[in-house]
C-alpha cells in the first residue's frame, strides 16, 4: 500500500484539495483509509463528491447494521463519521447541484441519528432573527449557569464540524453553541454568506438571554477560516461578547481572492449566490474589516499560521493592528489554514485564552 501515490493524485484540483486540506480531513475524524480507499476511486474532481458518498453509505449501511442490534452507541459513532464523510462529498463540490445538495441533505440525515445518543449531550437548536433571518445550531449545556462559547464555521465547515471539538470547551468550564448563520451549513439552503454578520449573532444573544441555563452574560466567539473575519466584526459592533479568538480569518477577503484555490473561489460563488465568478469577486470586497476594527474594545486574540496558503499570515496581523481594545497576533511557524497541522499549538492556548477573559 502506497500512500504517497494516493496522496500524489494525478488531478490538479484534486491535489490541491488534498495538499491544502489533509491535515484538517485526519484532524477532523476522516481515517486515512476511508480518506486513500476513496481517493482511489476519484478519477478527476468531478468524482469527488459521488465517490464521498459512496464511503458515506458505507458507513450509515455500518449504523443500521448497529442498530438493528441494539448497540446504540456504536450506531451513533457510525452514522457521525458517515456525516463526516457526506460533509467531505458536498463541502467544495458545488459544480454539480445536484451532487452538492444531496451531500448536505446526507449529511444532516445521518448526524440527525446520531443525536439522541452523543455525549456529551447536544440539543439541535432553530434561532430567528429580524428580516427573516434564520440560523440553526447545536448546544450543548454543561451545567446550569455556565458561560458559553460561541463557535462560528468559516465558508465551508458547518455546525455539525465544528461541534466535534466541544469537549475541550466544555472541559474548561464552557456551554458550547456551534451556529450555522447565513450561507453556512442547513442555513444555506435559505439564505446566502453575507458580509454583516453581526446581525447573526446579535439574534442569537437575544436568544441566548431567554435561556435560563446560559450565562448571557459571560459569552466567548470563536471563528476559523471566514468565521475568523465574522467573528472579530461581529464582536465590535456586538457590545455583548465579552471576548473574541479568530483563526485564520481575512482582514479583506477580496484581497486574498487570486490566491484562493479554485475550489474555495468556486464555493464563495455558490454560497454568497453570485451569478459567476466575476461576480464573487465583487461581493468580496464587501466582506472587509475596514472601518470596523476600530470598534471593537474587548479583548481580541487572532492566531494565524505562517504558511497558510489561502489567507495570507498579514491579513490576521492587520485585524489586530486595526482593533480598537486589548488585542494579540501570534504566529505559529509552520501552520497550515485552521493550523490544523499543528492543533496541539493553537487549541490549547485558544482555549486557556478564552478562560482568562470569558471565565
Amino acid at each position: 500500500m502506497s500512500y504517497a501515490r494516493d496522496f500524489a493524485h494525478p488531478d490538479p484540483i484534486v491535489r490541491e484539495v488534498i495538499d491544502v486540506w489533509l491535515p484538517r480531513f485526519l484532524g477532523g475524524g476522516i481515517s486515512i483509509g476511508d480518506l486513500t480507499t476513496t481517493l482511489r476511486r476519484v478519477e478527476s474532481w468531478t468524482d469527488w463528491g459521488r465517490e464521498w458518498m459512496v464511503t458515506g453509505e458505507i458507513h450509515e449501511s455500518r449504523a443500521a447494521e448497529a442498530a438493528a442490534a441494539g448497540r446504540t452507541k456504536t450506531a451513533a459513532e457510525a452514522w457521525e463519521t458517515a456525516a463526516r464523510c457526506h460533509h467531505l462529498a458536498y463541502f467544495l463540490s458545488v459544480r454539480e447541484p445536484a451532487v452538492h445538495d444531496a451531500g448536505l441533505d446526507r449529511m444532516l440525515a445521518c448526524y440527525a441519528r446520531a443525536l439522541p445518543d452523543m455525549v456529551p449531550a447536544v440539543e439541535k437548536v432553530t434561532i430567528d432573527g429580524p428580516d427573516d433571518l434564520k440560523m440553526v445550531g447545536l448546544l450543548s449545556v454543561l451545567r446550569p449557569g455556565a458561560p458559553i462559547v460561541i463557535i462560528l464555521p468559516g465558508l465551508d465547515s458547518t455546525k455539525e464540524t465544528r461541534h466535534s471539538a466541544r469537549g475541550g470547551w466544555m472541559s474548561r468550564g464552557f456551554s458550547v453553541l456551534s451556529l450555522d448563520g447565513p450561507g453556512q451549513g442547513e442555513a444555506s439552503r435559505w439564505s446566502a454568506a453575507r458580509p454583516d454578520y453581526e446581525r447573526a449573532i446579535s439574534a442569537t444573544i437575544d436568544w441566548l438571554e431567554t435561556r435560563p441555563d446560559i450565562d448571557a452574560s459571560r459569552i466567548g466567539l470563536f471563528g476559523s477560516s471566514l468565521g475568523g473575519y465574522y467573528a472579530p466584526r461581529a464582536a465590535a459592533m456586538e457590545p455583548r461578547i465579552k471576548a473574541v479568538v479568530g483563526n485564520c480569518g481575512p482582514f479583506n477577503w477580496a484581497e486574498c481572492w487570486d490566491v484562493l484555490p479554485v475550489v474555495t473561489r468556486e464555493a464563495f460563488a455558490h454560497y454568497s449566490r453570485a451569478t459567476d465568478l466575476d461576480n464573487a469577486r465583487m461581493l468580496a470586497e464587501h466582506f472587509t474589516l475596514e472601518g470596523v476594527m476600530g470598534h471593537l474594545e474587548r479583548p481580541l486574540l487572532v492566531v494565524h499560521g505562517d504558511e497558510d496558503p489561502l489567507i495570507p499570515w498579514q491579513q490576521g496581523r492587520r485585524i489586530v493592528d486595526e482593533a480598537g481594545g486589548p488585542a494579540e497576533f501570534v504566529l505559529v511557524a509552520g501552520g497550515n489554514h485552521g493550523i490544523s497541522n499543528l492543533r496541539y499549538r493553537m487549541v490549547p492556548l485558544v482555549h486557556d485564552w478564552m478562560v482568562e477573559h470569558v471565565i
